[in-house]
C-alpha cells in the first residue's frame, strides 16, 4: 500500500483544523477535524466547490436543528425526522456531495441541549467548526503539492499504450501467454478507469488567466482523443485474443498484411505521442510516417478481397477486429492533427511540464 500526497495533506489539514479550533476556544474542535478529513478533494478546483457546497449544507442543516429544536424538541424522533428533512432538501439543491457532513452536524447540534442562549452559541459554534475544517482543507489542498494531473494523465497514457503496444505484439506472432494476457486485460481495464478519473479532474481544473486558458482548452481535446485511440487499441487486444484462433487460421498473405499494417500503425500512434511532449521532431515524425503507416483502405479492401475467395464464417469472427483497426487509424489520424494544430499556434507551451512530486493517490 502506497501512501501519497492526499493523505499527507488531510492528516495535515485535519491538524491545522484542530489548532485553529483551540486557539480560537471553540468546542468541541473534533467537529473541525471531522469536517477537513472530509472536505479534502483530489483537484484544487473542487475544493472551492466542496468548500462552498459545505457551508451552504451545514448552514440550512444547523437552521433546521434549531428551527425543530426551538419549536418541535430534540427527541429521537424528531431527529430521525430531522434527518429525511436534510437528505431531501440536500438531494433537491444537488448538495449530495456534503450531506454527511450536514447529518452529522444536525445530530450534533440537536443532541446539545435545550432551546436556550446558550444553545444557540452552541449551534453557531458548530458551523463556525465547520467552516473552519473545510477552509483548511482547502487551504492546504491549494498550497501544498497542489496536483498536476496533465503530467500523470499524459504519463498514464504513455504507460497503458505502450503496454498494449507490447501484448498486441505478442499476440499477433503467436507468442503470448494464454493466462497472462487475461490478467492483464484485467489490468488495462483498471488503468483504463484510472485514466478516464485523471482526464475528469484535469478538466475540472480552471487556468485564472486567459492567455492561458485556451491552451487548456486544446489541451484538453488532445487528450480526449488520446485516450479514444488508446481505448481501440484496447479494444484491438481484447479482439485479438477473443479471436485468436481465427488468426491463427488466416492465410500467411493476409495475416502478414494485417500485421503489417497494425505494426506500422502503432510505430505511428507512438511517435505521435512522444511528438507531443517535444522528443521527436516533426519532419523526422513526416518522413517516417510515410514510411510505416499504410492507407486505413488498403486494409479494409484486403479483407474484403481474401472474403470474397474464403466466404467462411471464422472471415466474419475477424470483422470486429478489421472494423476496429480502422476506426483507429482514424484517431490516430486526427490525433496526428491535433498535435500538429496545437505546436503550430502554442509553441511556448507544447510541453509536458514533469515533476517529481508525491502522487495525489491515498
Amino acid at each position: 500500500m502506497r501512501l501519497g500526497a492526499r493523505s499527507l495533506k488531510t492528516g495535515i489539514a485535519v491538524t491545522l483544523a484542530l489548532i485553529l479550533a483551540l486557539l480560537l476556544n471553540i468546542k468541541p474542535p473534533t467537529m473541525a477535524g471531522i469536517a477537513a478529513a472530509m472536505a479534502t478533494q483530489p483537484s484544487v478546483h473542487r475544493s472551492f466547490r466542496t468548500m462552498i457546497q459545505n457551508i451552504q449544507g451545514n448552514l440550512i442543516g444547523a437552521l433546521i436543528a434549531v428551527l425543530l429544536v426551538i419549536f418541535v424538541g430534540s427527541s429521537p424522533v424528531i431527529i430521525g425526522l430531522a434527518m429525511i428533512m436534510i437528505i431531501a432538501i440536500h438531494l433537491k439543491f444537488r448538495l449530495n456531495a456534503t450531506l454527511t457532513l450536514s447529518m452529522v452536524t444536525v445530530i450534533v447540534i440537536m443532541t446539545a441541549g435545550t432551546s436556550n442562549e446558550a444553545f444557540l452559541t452552541h449551534a453557531f459554534d458548530r458551523v463556525i467548526l465547520v467552516g473552519l475544517g473545510v477552509g483548511s482543507a482547502t487551504v492546504v489542498n491549494f498550497l501544498l503539492f497542489p496536483p498536476n494531473y496533465e503530467n500523470r494523465l499524459y504519463l498514464s497514457i504513455l504507460d497503458q499504450t505502450t503496454d498494449l503496444f507490447k501484448w498486441i505484439r505478442l499476440l499477433s506472432e503467436r507468442a503470448s501467454d494464454n493466462t497472462k494476457i487475461k490478467d492483464e486485460l484485467a489490468k488495462f481495464d483498471d488503468n483504463k478507469l484510472k485514466i478516464e478519473n485523471y482526464y475528469h479532474w484535469y478538466k475540472e481544473e480552471r487556468e485564472y488567466f486567459r492567455s492561458q486558458r485556451f491552451v487548456k482548452y486544446r489541451r484538453t481535446v488532445i487528450f480526449r482523443e488520446m485516450i479514444a485511440a488508446t481505448n481501440l487499441l484496447h479494444h484491438i487486444l481484447k479482439e485479438l485474443d477473443r479471436n485468436e484462433n481465427a488468426y491463427r487460421l488466416l492465410p500467411d498473405d493476409f495475416r502478414k498484411t494485417l500485421k503489417e499494417q497494425l505494426t506500422g500503425l502503432m510505430a505511428y500512434h507512438d511517435r505521435v505521442l512522444l511528438k507531443f511532449n517535444g522528443k521527436i521532431r516533426r519532419r523526422q515524425h513526416e518522413e517516417q510516417a510515410k514510411k510505416d503507416y499504410r492507407h486505413k483502405m488498403e486494409l479494409a479492401g484486403s479483407f474484403v478481397n481474401h472474403y470474397s475467395q474464403n466466404q467462411t464464417d471464422e472471415w466474419l469472427d475477424l470483422f470486429p477486429l478489421i472494423s476496429t483497426i480502422v476506426d483507429y487509424s482514424q484517431h490516430v489520424e486526427h490525433l496526428d492533427l491535433l498535435v500538429n494544430s496545437f505546436q503550430s499556434h502554442h509553441t511556448k507551451s507544447n510541453q509536458i511540464k514533469f515533476n517529481t512530486a508525491p502522487t495525489d493517490e491515498r
